[in-house]
């Protein structure tokens, strides 16, 4: 397997997640994947929480699904900019109609990818600065609406048309900003995962309850195939809940609160508490590996200390003796760093504050060194 043999090349056996995409033979290739790194020893949990479905895979579904009827007027527009991209004498009179229009834009005319939504959001939002530019062109080339028009009998989109487009690029720019913020490489991104979710779902709730039927239409196809990736909490990577919690900002707090928005007060207060048993299971599991580690390192440094025969256990001070006896008689409890993080309040920032949360965690390593654990 490809995977496999990247992870032994490059000397990676300690595992986590892998995203793909949602074909069915991913599935297959994941189940393989988990008992190979089972078998290296290296494993969380035993690989429970190694698949995670691309989320910018799903929402570029839900959004090709959502738009499969309103083609034709995003096909017209594709064919106004090919039309005028194709010549350079266009192109320049093209710009003479924009400042005529006394339209000034830095954007300029760019064909979409079929295969890339967002590549269709860009053309229709430039696009749609120039539509003013567009009725001008069609003044000075006799040629433009003659063509068009016999290119499959789509032609140049009228004023309602371009009203439709206009909605599309409103529309499309709430998933636009969304892809850009889980989809950067410079920052982490996990810990947004679930509130960029949660905020896609009630948009499509708005649209679905809109008055504008074409909106309501296309926000009750995307809602469908938003429920069937992502309407089922318990099909769901649970990493995405967990990540959440270890943000200072929102930890369990925020879980209960938009698991209850999203889905409702009795079952969202249901998957909260799940959601802290997740959090839980996953730091005792790296409790256990970071004190069997320990442990081994212990081991190694008593054998060269008997080796040596220098070095003696130091004796236990009164005060360690006094607390490791009210924990034995169960008086005291040992509170666990996840404790001692979540008990804390949560983290109040400024909203125009950017937030760095592994540089957060580094700063507070000695509070709460859940890091190592």
């Amino acid at each position: 397997m490809a995977i496999e043999s990247c992870l032994l090349n490059w000397g990676i056996k300690r595992v986590f997640t892998v995203t793909v995409d949602n074909a069915n033979s991913n599935y297959v290739a994941i189940s393989y994947l988990k008992k190979k790194i089972n078998a290296w020893g290296f494993s969380i949990l035993n690989c429970k929480y190694l698949h995670m479905r691309c989320i910018a895979h799903i929402i570029n579904l839900v959004i090709v699904d959502g738009m499969k009827d309103g083609l034709t007027p995003i096909k017209k527009v594709k064919d106004v900019v090919r039309y005028i991209r194709q010549s350079p004498a266009r192109l320049q009179r093209f710009k003479a109609c924009c400042e005529m229009e006394g339209i000034q834009s830095k954007s300029s005319l760019c064909l979409d990818v079929s295969t890339r939504w967002n590549s269709t959001y860009l053309m229709l939002s430039f696009a749609l600065k120039f539509e003013n530019a567009f009725d001008k062109y069609a003044t000075v080339d006799p040629y433009f609406k003659i063509d068009l028009q016999s290119c499959e009998g789509n032609g140049v989109p009228d004023s309602l048309e371009w009203e439709y487009i206009g909605k599309i690029v409103e529309f499309l720019g709430h998933f636009y900003k969304h892809n850009l913020r889980i989809s950067g490489s410079r920052y982490v991104t996990s810990n947004i995962f679930f509130d960029e979710i949660s905020s896609v779902d009630c948009l499509l709730q708005e649209w679905k309850s809109s008055t504008d039927l074409e909106l309501s239409c296309m926000g009750e196809k995307m809602k469908l195939k938003f429920n069937k990736y992502l309407g089922d909490p318990d099909k769901m990577n649970k990493i995405i809940y967990i990540a959440v919690v270890v943000d200072p900002r929102y930890k369990l707090e925020f879980m209960h609160f938009a698991l209850s928005n999203v889905y409702r007060k009795e079952k969202g207060k249901d998957l909260a508490k799940k959601v802290k048993l997740f959090v839980y299971e996953l730091f005792d599991d790296y409790e256990i590996i970071f004190q069997s580690e320990n442990a081994n390192e212990h081991i190694g440094n008593v054998s060269e200390s008997i080796e040596e025969g220098t070095k003696k256990k130091p004796r236990m001070r009164l005060g360690h003796q006094f607390m490791q006896h009210k924990i034995e008689i169960g008086e005291a409890k040992s509170k666990s760093d996840l404790d001692s993080y979540l008990n804390e309040d949560i983290l109040v920032l400024d909203k125009k504050e950017d937030f760095d949360i592994l540089k957060w965690w580094k700063m507070n390593a000695n509070r709460f060194p859940i890091d190592r654990a």
